[in-house]
């Protein structure tokens, strides 16, 4: 009787524990379900989230600076009047032509290129009247303002149809947009190009002085 007395003793002081921590569930979740393992997210949830910065891209209208030495080339097609003073004073004519440039963009602002110019029309002085040509080569240097205005200018050799000498260029237009792909900007490009011929003592000066509608890629 005393065994059995002990035994009983020992068995509910194993068992005690256990029926407590059954009981204790119980309380928790009615159901008697043991409660779901916690897991990393779960632990992680109360913690404050990482804040994170959406990536925008820059607005259309905000300037982009272009850096370093590019590549540049462009055409034109031009519509122009020349006129001649001193000893060709009375010259007059009515030309049409092409323009290539190419040369090296400096940085976003500075431009160095060759600018040649060809161009087929009539012209008269006096009486006489007939077809004329010009070519026209110059190094020019050329600088975009912040509103994609520029101005340029230079100096060069030109053909007067058969006379020839030095002459002086300068340049303005207006870059009105640019679309850009492969790191390259494609511009359109509106000008008036003027080109001072000097033919020698025995022509004068020629101004050619032309309405440009060009393209240029930098």
């Amino acid at each position: 009787m005393l065994r059995c007395t002990t035994l009983l003793i020992v068995s509910v002081g194993v068992f005690a524990p256990t029926l407590a921590g059954a009981t204790d569930l119980k309380s928790i979740d009615p159901e008697g379900d043991a409660p779901a393992p916690t897991t990393p997210a779960d632990a992680d949830a109360s913690a404050p989230a990482a804040t994170v910065k959406p990536i925008t891209a820059p607005a259309d209208d905000e300037p982009v600076v272009e850096q370093g030495l590019t590549f540049r080339n462009g055409f034109s097609i031009s519509v122009g009047q020349e006129t001649g003073s001193g000893p060709s004073a009375g010259l007059t004519g009515q030309l049409y032509g092409v323009d290539w440039r190419i040369g090296a963009q400096l940085n976003a602002a500075l431009g160095l290129y060759v600018h040649s110019h060809i161009s087929l029309g009539t012209a008269k002085i006096g009486a006489t009247s007939g077809l004329t040509g010009n070519l026209a080569t110059a190094v020019v240097g050329e600088y975009t303002l912040p509103v994609r205005l520029f101005v340029g200018g230079g100096v060069g050799y030109g053909v007067l149809n058969n006379p020839s000498g030095p002459l002086a260029e300068v340049r303005a237009g207006w870059y009105p947009f640019k679309k850009t792909s492969e790191g390259k900007a494609r511009r359109l490009n509106l000008a008036v190009d003027a080109r001072f011929y000097f033919a020698g003592p025995s022509i004068g000066t020629v101004t050619h002085i032309a309405l440009s509608l060009g393209y240029d890629r930098f």
